[in-house]
């Protein structure tokens, strides 16, 4: 037991340097939003860490109204790896039991991601392996990540056209990229925390340039580079029938310095679920829940403050989850 809490320390302390943030230019990686609703998205040791085996679908639209606004979609799956089987009910939105059959969890997704001229789409597939830590579970993640780059070039517009390059006229600027996501996550009953860090080579780049409009180099497309977060949350027992989630969670890249958003949740009897929260220089968050057995609903509304982006601009997000396989404790 002591050499495997060796050996966890040593790449505990491995991933916390592949971590630190390298250089250059960065901004939050656009599925960060859908954190609330699915931790899966922003770090891989999440694999394995819940009851049963949830796939998620979920659709962001941010500043509904704006032309060009962001917009995102997400398919994800994951399960612990068990070698037996038993039945229990699934525990409502928390679903954050233990598991004594098994170390591993696997699991991947799907992601889509679009704004004004520019888009990707990708795949990742995560595993974990889970430890036992006082009355908890550590997990550490590792998720390949391949996606693909576009720039369309037709959505361009110049004030003056006559000075328009033509290397920027029509067509597609399409670059296949491949990275790595890294997480640690630790969990229990009561209390879950994590470190994680996405695109964490800063993309490589595996077949060609991208034209980028400020001119400089592929790597330093802000699009292309790390993210690096930390969250902590907890369940806190109200009566028989109320639990209070307080959530926080903090966002660091180069480009847009350090962010933080604070979140607060009501759970009844982990069948109905309220909350709202404050996102540091972005706006406000309002969310519900409902889950019918194994299927659960849930719908996030967000309000930009600030004078970058008009308040009447709201963002929405709809997520559907399905509790599949046989959840375990």
């Amino acid at each position: 037991m002591k050499q495997e809490r060796g050996h966890i320390i040593l790449v505990f302390w491995a991933l916390m340097l592949l971590m630190l943030p390298l250089g250059g230019r960065a901004q939050v990686h656009p599925l960060a939003d859908h954190y609330l609703s699915n931790l899966f998205l922003v770090n891989p040791a999440v694999a394995g860490s819940e009851r049963y085996a949830p796939l998620n679908l979920s659709t962001r639209q941010q500043w509904m109204g704006w032309r060009g606004a962001p917009s995102s979609q997400s398919v994800t799956y994951h399960s612990r790896v068990v070698s037996k089987k038993q039945f229990y009910n699934p525990r409502g939105f928390r679903n954050k039991g233990s598991n004594t059959y098994s170390r591993v969890g696997l699991g991947g997704g799907f992601f889509n991601y679009s704004y004004g001229i520019v888009s990707q789409t990708g795949i990742h597939i995560d595993y974990a392996y889970h430890v036992e830590v006082g009355n908890g579970r550590l997990s550490l993640g590792l998720a390949p990540v391949m996606f693909q780059y576009r720039i369309n070039k037709s959505g361009l517009v110049f004030p003056d056209p006559s000075l328009l390059d033509p290397g920027l006229i029509g067509g597609t600027e399409v670059a296949n990229i491949f990275d790595v996501n890294a997480g640690i996550h630790y969990y229990s009953e009561r209390l879950y925390l994590g470190l994680s860090s996405i695109q964490m080579i800063n993309s490589l780049i595996m077949n060609r340039q991208l034209i980028n409009p400020d001119h400089l180099s592929p790597m330093e497309n802000p699009d292309l580079r790390q993210s690096v977060y930390a969250y902590a949350g907890g369940y806190i027992p109200v009566g028989q029938d109320f639990l209070i989630e307080p959530t926080i969670m903090l966002k660091y890249n180069v480009y847009s310095g350090l962010r933080g958003d604070i979140h607060t949740s009501l759970h009844y009897r982990d069948r109905f679920q309220v909350g709202a929260g404050y996102r540091w220089q972005e706006g406000l968050d309002f969310f519900t829940g409902i889950r019918f057995d194994n299927l659960s609903i849930r719908y996030l509304f967000s309000v930009p403050l600030g004078t970058a982006v008009p308040n009447q601009f709201s963002s929405h997000q709809v997520q559907v989850g399905f509790n599949l396989g046989q959840p375990i404790d």
